[in-house]
């Protein structure tokens, strides 16, 4: 009896030692990513489908988790880099002023409109089901757009690895606390297909590291001189 308490007891301090660690790697994930961005000044090499789709995918998580019940240890992490994310939103937006900005942030208020709606008013357990497959699909399926495009390129932009790192991590622990947690299987999906995703770009740095630091040396460069001509 005291072995089986124990080990409960164990468990409940391995789960809780990762939800902490979870919360305090998600605070640093796409800081690298917002960085490179600043620096380079540009975007290049980002996919503003896997960008938006990514964001998009993440908040959906979190409705699911917040309209499900389950406990905010383990999913939170999600919120935090959903605001990372909506920052890098608005970088690609600012960065890109061959885009057509209004319907883009019409389609940003829409969404902030809608989601206050199912959190406060929630859904039917279809919908709730619904949000959470959603992000398998949508979040998972963003990654291969941006998958193809490094492929295509031969670099990864100004893509940052710590965010890929992190994810692969993050995403493998996710699995362990979600079995041993919530046992849902939809939630255990999402994270588990994730971490496949990031395996892949995280390979990609490898590959093309070499031409990704003169892709990113040259949008720099570009900056700069753009800066200067600004200056006289």
């Amino acid at each position: 009896m005291v072995d089986m308490l124990d080990t409960a007891e164990l468990k409940k301090l391995v789960i809780t030692g990762l939800n902490w660690a979870m919360l305090a790697g998600s605070c640093l994930m796409k800081l690298p990513q917002i960085n490179n961005i600043l620096k380079a000044g540009s975007v290049v090499g980002l996919s503003e489908t896997f960008v938006i789709n990514d964001c998009i995918a993440g908040l959906l998580f979190v409705y699911y988790n917040v309209l499900s019940g389950h406990p905010f240890m383990s999913w939170g992490e999600n919120v935090i880099v959903g605001v990372q994310n909506t920052i890098i939103i608005f970088l690609y937006w600012h960065y890109s002023p061959q885009l057509s900005k209004a319907p883009r942030f019409l389609g940003a208020v829409a969404f902030v409109v809608a989601s206050v709606a199912v959190l406060l008013l929630g859904l039917p357990e279809a919908g709730v089901s619904a949000l959470g497959t959603a992000p398998i699909i949508l979040g998972n399926g963003s990654k291969v757009p941006q998958i193809w495009k490094n492929m295509a390129q031969k670099h990864t932009g100004t893509m940052a690895a710590v965010p890929a790192l992190l994810g692969l991590a993050g995403c493998s622990v996710r699995v362990l606390t979600y079995a041993l947690q919530t046992k849902d299987v939809v939630a255990i999906l999402n994270p588990l297909a994730a971490a496949a995703l990031w395996f892949i770009l995280l390979l990609q740095f490898v590959l093309y590291w070499k031409t990704t630091k003169e892709v990113q040396k040259q949008a720099e460069a570009k900056r700069k001189e753009a800066g200067q001509k600004k200056a006289a």
